[in-house]
């Protein structure tokens, strides 16, 4: 199971790996609106976080590179020079009181034969992980997709709101107009037209407040996607009439959906990733506990002052060459190995309580989603029959109203409640879609309105 896990996520790692590169697309130009899918690639290659965690990704890769170079040979090579005055030993190991001057240069190289299994289980570690940062960037990715849906819908109610305020505007003048008509036939007093204005007016502040929101949602949201200005900034709004919010609400099973979050989201894939990296780093600590086997070659060669040879020859009769091996066996080293391999094991332990508690997390998130979800297309649904019920209240007062039967008051009051009506089931719409889209999400389909 452990080894279908590890390929998964080195596939997972080599897709990810060939998409980190951002792709090209054209952005929309000044003044043409953008789409949800326009909005989230855009944030995805501009968020800090999500360059941060692709710079987390390239660390780990030059890390794994690190250590599936340590099983090549190295070299290294020396060049020396002394004087030593006075009384010092010469070229034919004899004690003179003079000026010596000695030059060396040596060249050495070790190969790893056996060290305990450590370099393989180094590269494996590295292996995992890349891969767990690699869900990490997924998972980075994924928030902000979420996100930026979170604004995009804000900015798509407060549109919805403008078109609220700029209706009941609308019915306000009527009744300025309807008022004027009837105080001048002396069917009302002229207190009723002022009435009128004040009201139409306190509408045209409602409109300009809701004007002002809207413009604050897409600074938010502009914002969100890191872009250096806000000016000509908007987005297309798609089209949620009853009929595609009827085809949109898909429950299924909380069952089924937590079966395939939990095998796809990128969360719990990274925690099962740093689990096997436990597992593994406990056998890395192991393998200090056995002895290490090392080549080793090399060749040196010097010149002295003393000698009457010129540098040339000198260089080849001094030269010698060395080949041996090296065998390091551990007796005691103050229980230091020990000791790691407990820390390991401790790490182990507190990586596998992550796990669970990241399926936990993702069956409370999956459960209450699912309960968000019904209960938000219920209040959508009860909210459609609410401003239905105004809308008729409202009718039946501004045909009054046209008839001069009606008092300013009661036209005002059904009025407001068909506001509050529509407001309420533009707030249950977005609601709804948010709530079933987050629930999409955890099913593994994309976010696109």
């Amino acid at each position: 199971m452990r080894r279908i896990i590890l390929l998964a996520a080195l596939c997972s790692v080599i897709a990810a790996q060939a998409q980190l590169p951002d792709e090209e697309y054209a952005i929309p130009a000044t003044g043409q609106p953008w789409t949800l899918d326009d909005c989230i690639r855009y944030a995805q290659q501009n968020n800090i976080e999500v360059q941060q965690r692709a710079l987390s990704v390239e660390q780990q890769d030059v890390e794994l590179s690190t250590a599936r170079y340590s099983r090549l040979p190295d070299l290294n090579a020396s060049l020396g020079y002394n004087a030593s005055f006075g009384w010092g030993t010469s070229a034919d190991n004899t004690r003179k009181s003079e000026t010596l001057q000695t030059g060396s240069f040596d060249v050495s190289t070790s190969v790893p034969i056996f060290q305990g299994l450590r370099i393989n289980r180094q590269i494996r570690g590295g292996k995992l992980d890349l891969a767990a940062a690699v869900q990490d960037l997924e998972r980075a990715r994924e928030d902000v997709a979420i996100n930026v849906m979170t604004r995009y819908l804000e900015v798509l109610y407060n549109k919805e709101l403008v078109g609220v305020a700029e209706q009941q505007l609308a019915l306000s003048s009527r009744q300025v107009i309807r008022s004027r008509e009837l105080v001048e036939a002396g069917r009302q007093p002229e207190s009723a037209l002022y009435e009128s204005q004040a009201l139409a007016a306190n509408d045209e502040l409602s409109l300009t407040q809701a004007r002002n929101n809207l413009s604050l949602a897409l600074l938010d949201l502009s914002q969100t996607l890191n872009r250096e200005s806000a000016a000509g900034f908007d987005i297309a709004t798609p089209e949620l009439d009853s009929i595609t919010l009827a085809t949109l609400r898909r429950l299924g099973s909380v069952e089924a959906i937590y079966d395939f979050a939990v095998d796809h989201r990128p969360a719990i894939h990274s925690e099962r990733l740093r689990v096997e990296s436990s597992e593994n780093a406990i056998r890395i600590a192991r393998s200090a506990l056995y002895p290490s086997l090392s080549l080793r070659a090399g060749f040196g060669t010097g010149v002295y002052s003393s000698m009457n040879d010129n540098f040339w020859i000198q260089l080849d009769k001094n030269s010698n060459e060395y080949v041996g091996l090296s065998l390091g066996i551990p007796i005691f080293n103050r229980r230091a190995t020990r000791n790691s391999i407990r820390t390991a094991k401790i790490s182990l332990r507190n990586r596998q309580l992550a796990l669970h508690n990241a399926e936990l997390s993702l069956r409370k998130e999956i459960e209450q989603a699912w309960f968000n979800a019904d209960a938000a297309y219920a209040k959508y649904l009860a909210a459609g029959k609410a401003l239905a019920s105004a809308r008729i209240a409202f009718d039946y007062e501004e045909r009054k109203a046209e008839a001069g039967r009606s008092t300013l008051y009661d036209f005002h009051d059904a009025k407001t409640r068909m506001e509050k009506a529509e407001s309420e089931l533009a707030q249950a719409k977005y609601e709804f879609v948010f709530r079933q889209k987050i629930l999409d999400f955890y099913r593994g389909e994309p976010l696109t309105l």
